[in-house]
């Protein structure tokens, strides 16, 4: 008999699919700013964040603090290639490598 180790569980999947229209002011961040050039324009995503920050009206800062927030609640547990695919999906060419990448941008955001 085979027994199932429950640290190894699946997430839960997806309640919802992700769609840019619920994430609007992140998916144009994520296609202004982490482009398939953005390492040569910003050097990383944490500086196309904070770029973004110093762009735009702290109106547009705050939804998408508040998108991002919104998103990452979304996929909290989901693996790394689910996350990757609705970054993807959102327009975005960055496409995050782990967790630590994931919350460099959080910190970006504060």
């Amino acid at each position: 008999m085979t027994r199932v180790n429950r640290s190894e569980a699946k997430p839960a999947p997806l309640q919802s699919p992700i769609v840019a229209e619920d994430y609007p002011t992140l998916s144009d961040f994520f296609s202004a700013y982490l482009h398939q050039d953005f390492r040569n324009e910003y050097g990383s995503a944490t500086k196309a964040a904070k770029h973004y920050l110093a762009d735009a009206s702290p109106e547009d800062g705050q939804a998408l603090r508040s998108e991002w927030q919104k998103l990452r609640e979304k996929l909290a547990g989901q693996p790394l290639p689910v996350i990757q695919a609705a970054v993807r999906k959102l327009g975005a060419a960055w496409l995050p490598d782990s967790e630590v990448a994931l919350k460099q941008i959080d910190a970006a955001l504060k």
